[in-house]
């Protein structure tokens, strides 16, 4: 019995101090995770080769500056290209990611599968749903599991 006991006062103890470094320092609580302030970078790769690399600036879970790094599907999409379809495609993707800037990331991460609904730049034999948002998602999350890139 007094093992029980003195296991339940452990794992008390455990949560308390989990619990107040979950709440130290310039952290917010959206969506019920702790993300510091600060900004964040991240990517997704497939294949061995990277396709969106991304960055963002969060402020009190709030997303205040959010660009591309890289971004790239069977080639280079080169950033700054005036080529047709891929400057549209771009675009696409810029809007994508444009979408979460001055709003809650937790509560607005989850809208970007549903790229038809945040994208407006059309592109012929493209639509919204080209962009392949959940690779954005991924970079994000990508970005948040590694922490605070700067300060």
């Amino acid at each position: 019995m007094k093992a029980k006991a003195a296991s339940i006062l452990l794992l008390a103890a455990v949560v308390a101090v989990v619990s107040a470094g979950c709440s130290a320092g310039d952290t917010n609580t959206a969506g019920g995770s702790s993300y510091e302030d600060g900004t964040y970078r991240g990517g997704f790769s497939d294949l061995g080769y990277i396709q969106v690399n991304l960055e963002f600036v969060l402020e009190d879970g709030v997303v205040t500056e959010a660009s591309f790094r890289h971004l790239e599907r069977d080639e280079d999409y080169h950033m700054d290209t005036d080529r047709e379809p891929y400057k549209s495609v771009i675009r696409q993707y810029e809007e994508a990611l444009e979408y979460l800037v001055g709003k809650d990331l937790q509560a607005h991460l989850a809208d970007l599968y549903h790229p038809e609904d945040v994208v407006t730049t059309q592109v012929d034999g493209y639509t919204a749903a080209t962009v392949r948002s959940n690779k954005i998602i991924s970079a994000i999350r990508d970005a948040l599991n590694r922490g605070v890139y700067s300060y």
